[in-house]
């Protein structure tokens, strides 16, 4: 290697004054901003290798965003041509080479993530379903009321379900013993499928649940059965369910020594075991910005093993003649690694777990080999080998987070270390270790809290304000007392001389729990709402060159940055009015700034507080209900005589009568419908089948909760069914932003009439197909408004599932009944109400 070559680096030592090297007097004789002689400096540094998992994490979320998947047999080769032609290039002078490179390894990654999704091919259950389970317990998790069980599905019965998912979740309420892991299971059940997002751009759970092998959640009525030891199918099962005994056998040791949210958050960070955890500490927790403490993750991994590593270290050193005749970094180095893999089985192999490892392994293999342990290139080749063997995680909030995290506190710490030494880092002596203690604990929450910030926004719209104090608070003691004690009590517990350790551990998790509620009352935790369009990849844009790169190229990542935070911190414009439909049609809202109104007094929690979140929701308003709807007929899905027709015809009068007195408010009957008048639009759900032609005659918009027996309104009125909300998930329909000013004192009521036969007929403002009705009813009709809501009315419609053909999605159109996939059912992206014919709105007067 020439000299020059080698003073480039060494230039970069922390030891002594850098020297210049060839290729940086390169650039600075060729001028300031000379980018070709700073990329050439950056390939000195071998800068251009971190840009490989770049380029195919790039290809994999490309491919996870389309609607559809690509031809395999065409991506792969287009994929082999790339990679021949970067062969060929890759001595080529110019950016060829590079842009070579990089189409190949953006099309690498569409394939890694074509072939990893083809792997999986789990079965999704299609819709939901009660029957009688039988299955073997793959793992088990206390929950606050009872146990959550993974079981391996072996049998359904009454009904049998021919496309059953092989692998489900389901919880079994109550304090009975549980069934033990590997039993055979039996119950009646309720399956449903993984979850849709509540509204656009949320969390896909049926995603999640597709790459985790899960097709279906659910519960069980009643206490399952268990049948006694299942037969172990292979030798990787007998494995996996030892695996899963020992875990489990941890697991309540810890809750035979801690009670209640200590021992619950004890377990989630030596097993994983979450869902114990209360939910008033679990939210004072994500407020505090502490929530990273319960996800077993490269902060949990890095501990045990950097403790395992040194403590081993440490003995060894204590023998002179094992420190001269073996190398004690290496040996302690190789023991970490199993340690931490020990970590990773107890753990429940979680994906962040797992990529935890995966990150920690290479590192640790690198201080084997003698190459230094943490650097950006090792980062980069944990990063190879995630997209390598889980590519879906490109697109989720753990690895990118984990990711950012890690590769900006290297950048920072390498920047802080190039600084000159001044004041306390001149020092020597205690002074000196405290300031280098103090500050690297500042620093790590500082850079950690500010590079995942962006992330959080994006994916769960909010943020922590008091995260950096509640880090101070926690992590010292997380780091010092609750890690070193929770790993003497695992190496202690084949013993049973575990209670002494976990205790300790137990004063620490209490003091975390202490200072998360006391942040959490500081109120600094608030919700962002959805961020802009684009704000992450413009983030990305300009995060990525500056913790990557090492020349003045970097800075021009800084442009990006402050353009993504102008994004998100510049004044926006207030949202337009909007009506949600949830994919199950129980629940309806309108929205309008902060405030939204609801179609149920008790909203279900799992949608409310995405809804809340992703929307910055301040405040919410219940329903108006009214007295019961009195029926003959008292079966919810059968045909209702002219008689209770007419007694609906004649309460649906007066529910319309009242929702005009207030608007964007709804009105509802029990089990009958709900009403409500919002800005120009009148909107309806019904809850029996037989009112949705009433519906259709007297609404613009209805959503029928039960199949009404017909797709399409003759009025002209927007129908959403329950096949509809089970292809495209929920529903979002945007306003415009002046609807509320286009007519004049916005009193939108409507008049209903009972259908009776022989009467006169009587046109309603906007019913396309009026109701007959008798001369005396129609005498006693309300007045209609002076001013009627006239003119065009567009709406922007955009659904939560997108991409139906695609694997994770493709059980939306499966059809129990015969056995094959329907066609999609169309959405128009805009819905326009007129007065010629459409919906039945009046046209505006003539001037």
């Amino acid at each position: 290697m020439p000299a020059r070559f080698r003073a480039a680096f060494r230039k970069r030592q922390p030891k002594g004054e850098p020297e210049a090297g060839i290729y940086q007097r390169d650039a600075g004789r060729a001028g300031r901003f000379d980018i070709a002689a700073l990329w050439r400096e950056e390939q000195a540094f071998g800068r251009p290798f971190l840009m490989v998992p770049v380029a195919l994490a790039a290809g994999i979320g490309w491919w996870f965003s389309l609607d559809e998947s690509p031809f395999s047999l065409g991506l792969g080769i287009y994929c082999g041509l790339a990679v021949f032609a970067a062969v060929l290039l890759r001595n080529g002078r110019g950016l060829l080479p590079v842009a070579s490179a990089c189409i190949a390894l953006f099309l690498c990654g569409a394939l890694l993530a074509e072939l990893e999704t083809a792997r999986r091919a789990t079965v999704m259950l299609d819709s939901p379903v009660t029957t009688h389970i039988a299955g073997v317990v793959e793992s088990r998790e206390p929950t606050e009321t009872g146990w959550r069980y993974v079981v391996q599905v072996t049998a359904t019965d009454e009904p049998v379900i021919h496309r059953p998912p092989e692998r489900v979740t389901l919880v079994a309420r109550g304090n009975l013993p549980p069934v033990g892991i590997g039993h055979a299971i039996q119950g009646l059940g309720r399956l449903l499928p993984p979850s849709a997002p509540v509204m656009p751009g949320l969390v896909d759970f049926g995603f999640l649940s597709y790459f985790d092998g899960i097709g279906a959640v659910g519960f069980f009525y009643g206490p399952p059965a268990d049948i006694g030891v299942a037969p172990a199918p292979g030798l990787n099962a007998r494995a996996g369910f030892a695996i899963e005994r020992i875990r489990d056998g941890i697991a309540g040791r810890i809750r035979a020594v801690l009670a209640g949210d200590t021992g619950a958050f004890a377990n989630a960070i030596i097993t994983g075991e979450r869902r114990a955890l209360s939910d008033d500490m679990l939210d004072a927790l994500r407020n505090a910005g502490l929530a990273h403490i319960i996800a077993i993750s490269g902060l949990h991994m890095a501990l045990a093993a950097g403790i395992f590593f040194s403590s081993l270290r440490l003995l060894l050193a204590l023998s002179p003649r094992a420190a001269e005749a073996v190398s004690t970094k290496k040996i302690a180095a190789a023991a970490a690694i199993a340690a931490a893999l020990f970590y990773l089985l107890i753990s429940g192999m979680q994906v962040s777990a797992e990529r935890a490892f995966i990150m920690l392994a290479v590192m640790l293999a690198a201080a084997i080999f003698d190459r230094p342990a943490i650097s950006l290139r090792n980062v980069a080749l944990a990063a190879l080998v995630i997209l390598i063997v889980t590519p879906a995680e490109v697109v989720g909030p753990g690895m990118q987070m984990s990711f950012a995290a890690t590769l900006a506190l290297i950048a920072g710490y390498g920047a802080w270390q190039r600084r000159p030494a001044q004041g306390l880092r001149q020092s020597r002596g205690p002074l000196r270790w405290l300031w280098i203690a103090a500050s690297g604990i500042v620093l790590t929450a500082l850079i950690g809290g500010l590079s995942t910030t962006p992330f959080a926004i994006h994916h769960f719209s909010r943020i922590a304000g008091y995260g950096l104090l509640g880090n101070l608070l926690a992590m010292p003691v997380v780091t010092f007392i609750v890690m070193p004690a929770g790993l003497l009590s695992l190496i202690a517990m084949p013993l049973n001389l575990h209670a002494p350790f976990l205790v300790v551990m137990g004063w620490g998790l209490d003091w975390v729990m202490q200072a998360a509620a006391w942040v959490d009352g500081l109120g600094g935790a608030f919700t962002t709402g959805r961020a802009p369009e684009g704000f992450l990849l413009v983030f990305l844009a300009g995060f990525l060159p500056l913790v990557l790169l090492r020349t003045r190229l970097r800075h021009f990542g800084v442009i990006p940055m402050a353009v993504s935070l102008a994004l998100i911190s510049w004044p926006r414009e207030p949202s337009p009015p909007q009506i949600l439909v949830a994919d199950d049609g129980n629940l309806v809202a309108f929205v309008t700034g902060d405030v939204a109104a609801f179609t149920t007094k008790r909203p279900p929690s799992f949608v409310l507080e995405q809804w809340k979140t992703a929307l910055a929701l301040a405040e919410t308003l219940p329903p108006v209900e009214e007295s019961a709807l009195v029926l003959d007929e008292e079966d919810r899905f059968a045909r209702l005589e002219a008689a209770d027709m007419a007694s609906a015809a004649r309460a649906l009068r007066d529910t319309i009568t009242e929702a005009g007195r207030t608007p964007g408010i709804f009105h509802c009957k029990k089990d009958a419908w709900c009403y409500g008048l919002f800005m120009e639009l009148r909107l309806m759900t019904v809850d029996r089948p037989a009112f949705t032609g009433l519906a259709c005659d007297n609404a613009d918009i209805v959503v029928s909760r039960y199949r009404p027996g017909f797709q399409t309104c003759r009025s002209g009125a927007y129908l959403v069914t329950p096949a509809m909300r089970r292809q495209h998930g929920a529903f979002q329909f945007t306003l415009p932003p002046t609807a509320s000013r286009i007519t004049g004192d916005g009193d939108i009521r409507r008049a209903i009439v009972e259908p009776e036969r022989g009467g006169a007929t009587v046109q309603q403002a906007s019913n396309a197909n009026p109701l007959p009705v008798s001369n005396a009813d129609a005498a006693a009709l309300p007045p209609t408004p002076s001013q009627s809501p006239c003119g065009l009315m567009t709406l922007s419609i955009s659904t939560s599932v997108r991409g139906l053909t695609r694997p994770w999605n493709r059980h939306r159109l499966y059809d129990w009944r015969s056995g094959e996939y329907l066609p999609v059912i169309a959405i128009p992206e805009t819905l326009t109400f007129s007065g010629n014919g459409g919906s039945g709105r009046p046209a505006c007067p003539a001037p």
